[in-house]
């Protein structure tokens, strides 16, 4: 029969702030990959209505696990969008390319935070 040693008290306190501690850094490398960014974006004047969430959804193409979000209206082409989803900043950066290239989309502006990061990676 094998046996096991059993944790004191301190044993098993320091046990349970290591494994928390290990636990907490894994949750915030999780939080760190996350894609939550800030776009403006001016439309082609054709666009029926761009506040309905099936125009925005539609705008994502293949990437079903993002999400746009309207923040603000200035008129019937030029929109804020809050971009979310899974990261790393790559996949962000290859969401933003796929909308530049949908014909419905004159320009697309990313936040500061993120235009600087894509032009270390340019």
């Amino acid at each position: 029969m094998t046996s096991y040693p059993r944790l004191n008290g301190r044993t098993g306190i320091a046990a349970a702030l290591l494994l928390s501690g290990a636990l907490g850094s894994n949750l915030a490398a999780a939080a760190s990959a996350w894609c939550d960014v800030q776009l403006a974006v001016e439309l082609t004047p054709d666009v029926p209505n761009p506040r309905t969430d099936g125009f925005l959804s539609s705008l994502l193409g293949n990437h079903t696990e993002y999400r746009l979000t309207l923040q603000q209206l200035a008129d019937s082409s030029d929109l804020v969008l809050e971009l979310t989803g899974p990261g790393p900043d790559y996949r962000c950066h290859d969401v933003i390319e796929d909308l530049r290239k949908d014909g419905r989309i004159l320009s697309v502006h990313a936040s500061d935070e993120l235009a600087a990061t894509r032009r270390g990676l340019d």
